[in-house]
């Protein structure tokens, strides 16, 4: 009788959970930068489905970059496979609400009963703003912030406590730092690093506009613009910063080669992990002019694209989940973005306690008050006009123009190809 009894709960279960199995609602999720987003956005998803086992999440396989990331989107379009889900650079959401193909939020949001007391952070849920209506929400946010070898400090004259605040002050310390018998070299900016997201720095911090306000003209070819590439030649030039690709001026700096490091600071916590005790890691704000100069903020949004009303549901609790306290405790601890629920940053628990103890993780914080919004090129060549400006940054870094060349080019280019 015991044996009968447990194999009629056995199948009982068993049925259950294939009904609950059979009548999943599945979403599909696509997410760039797999160096940085695939081990939280793995665990994110299996805290969800411990909450939320009626929906399912697959993840697609990553892009190496917010464009591919875009691009996949787009052809998806055309070819009838758009993911539910995508982790867009909060820079290119125009190019998908121009398309109608973003969904919305407002909605999803007009029906939470207690949105206000679910810890996002207004200025930061902004940031998936479009045209007045909420197509985005945050993931993780950064700022640019400065990375620096505290033992090359010191051997240079400077004070880890009292880390250079402007280019001048920068500079003077990299050229101390640049030796060519150790192959060390003074600093490095990555001005590859997508969207142009560096390159929006410099010319925001000395007040700088990348359109007129009509959107139908560049604004970038101003002395503000021209300082941009100046910074860039001044780096390579004084500065001791080589031509290298990402990866391998992240190994210099991981090695004790390169002094200053300007960075998202996405990258504190694999920088601390790999840097270990091999010399003492620091951060400070982004060289500026001055200490209100604008930092550009921005990161991964999460936008919706499913068509079907039951996985657009499924989606948005998705979303809600990685943006609320849970998801964005688990996505700080593994990469260094600011974290967009109060909930989250309040708990000592969740992040309250990991702040206090890790004072390189706040250095992007104390830059929030000041930040402003990480841009795209309007039109259907936005994506183009950005590789126009990669192409002018690396003829000054690698010396093939100079900065009012690279300056005169990409402005003509990039006029040419927004919208008429």
């Amino acid at each position: 009788m015991k044996r009968l009894l447990f194999l009629l709960s056995a199948m009982l279960l068993f049925g259950f959970t294939g009904m609950r199995g059979a009548g999943a609602v599945e979403i599909t999720v696509l997410y760039p930068q797999p160096y940085l987003y695939q081990a939280p956005i793995e665990e994110i998803v299996k805290a969800f489905a411990a909450k939320r086992p009626d929906i399912q999440v697959k993840l697609l396989a990553p892009t190496k970059a917010y464009e591919e990331t875009a691009s996949a989107v787009l052809r998806g379009a055309v070819t009838g496979s758009m993911p539910d889900i995508a982790f867009n650079g909060t820079n290119l959401m125009h190019l998908f609400v121009d398309r109608k193909l973003a969904v919305p939020l407002d909605g999803f949001v007009a029906k939470e009963a207690d949105w206000e007391k679910q810890g996002y952070v207004p200025g930061m849920i902004s940031t998936g703003l479009v045209n007045g209506k909420l197509y985005g929400m945050p993931f993780a946010l950064s700022t640019p912030i400065l990375y620096f070898n505290a033992d090359l400090l010191r051997k240079a004259g400077g004070d880890p406590a009292q880390p250079p605040k402007t280019w001048p002050e920068l500079l003077g310390l990299a050229r101390r730092i640049t030796d060519a018998a150790s192959n060390t070299h003074g600093a490095y900016m990555v001005w590859t690093t997508t969207g142009n997201y560096l390159w929006q720095e410099l010319l925001f911090t000395h007040d700088g506009q990348m359109l007129s306000p009509d959107g139908k003209k560049v604004g970038f070819d101003t002395p503000a613009g021209l300082k941009t590439f100046e910074i860039l030649r001044d780096l390579a030039k004084e500065g001791g910063m080589p031509n290298l690709t990402d990866e391998q001026a992240t190994q210099a700096f991981i090695a004790g080669k390169i002094g200053f490091y300007m960075s998202s600071s996405a990258r504190v916590n694999s920088f601390t992990s790999k840097i270990g005790p091999r010399f003492e890691l620091g951060t400070a704000p982004f060289p500026s002019p001055r200490p209100d100069s604008k930092i550009v903020s921005g990161g991964a949004t999460m936008m919706i694209f499913a068509k079907d009303p039951a996985k657009q549901a499924a989606a948005w609790e998705f979303i809600k989940f990685a943006a609320g306290p849970v998801g964005q405790t688990i996505m700080v601890r593994h990469i260094g973005y600011m974290a967009s629920n109060q909930i989250a940053i309040d708990t000592p628990e969740l992040l309250g306690n990991y702040y206090a103890s890790n004072p390189n993780m706040r250095t992007a914080i104390s830059q929030r008050a000041r930040t402003t919004a990480w841009l795209g090129f309007p039109g259907e060549n936005s994506l183009k006009a950005i590789q126009v400006i990669y192409d002018a940054m690396e003829s000054v870094v690698a010396g093939k123009a100079a900065p009012e060349e690279a300056l005169k080019r990409s402005a003509t280019q990039v006029q040419a190809l927004l919208p008429k």
